[in-house]
């Protein structure tokens, strides 16, 4: 019985870890998705975007190697686990972010800057090497379907890339932040 109580102790534990741990690779997560939609008209701020979101992965192995060092061991698989869980809920708060920013602050601004960069002369030669002659007609196309998706379909789909992501993130952060057991001597 205590064993079970144990188990449930430690479950509760890493869910509340990998919740406070998701607020703040979410919070990273949020300020690169704003500055990648600034960077839509500013290189600068698109850059440290992305520089910010790829950050978020190192920040995730110290909160999960600080788990493991500060609050109990970590095996490989609950590692896994507080690290998904965190990503998770990185995922969860980017993704409500992302729909409050489609559904009342983007106005169509992301569309108007794709059809201004589609209308440059160098964007139209390479999307006519990529796609070929009817590449505006495709490219267009594409920009309509966007721009008549509703903000609740765009965050589901976001939240579908952002739980992929948080799934293809928690593996190397679990590898960087497990526990090893000393050698005995």
């Amino acid at each position: 019985m205590t064993n079970n109580s144990a188990n449930i102790t430690e479950g509760q534990q890493t869910r509340a870890y990998a919740g406070y741990y998701g607020l703040w690779v979410g919070l990273c997560w949020i300020a690169s998705f704003s500055l990648s939609v600034v960077g839509l008209q500013s290189p600068l701020a698109s850059n440290l975007g992305l520089l910010l979101g790829v950050l978020s992965l190192p920040l995730g192995v110290k909160l999960v190697r600080g788990f493991g060092l500060n609050v109990a061991p970590l095996t490989l698989g609950r590692a896994w686990r507080l690290s998904w869980l965190m990503y998770g809920a990185a995922a969860l708060l980017c993704t409500a972010a992302q729909y409050i920013y489609f559904a009342y602050l983007d106005g169509g601004l992301l569309v108007r800057s794709y059809t201004d960069l589609l209308e440059q002369p160098e964007m139209q030669d390479v999307m006519t090497q990529i796609l070929g002659p009817d590449s505006q007609t495709i490219a267009q196309a594409a920009l309509n379907a966007f721009a008549a998706t509703p903000p609740a379909q765009l965050a589901l789909q976001f939240l579908l890339w952002n739980l992929l992501l948080a799934t293809f993130l928690a593996f190397p952060t679990a590898l960087f932040s497990f526990t090893r057991k000393k050698a005995e001597s």
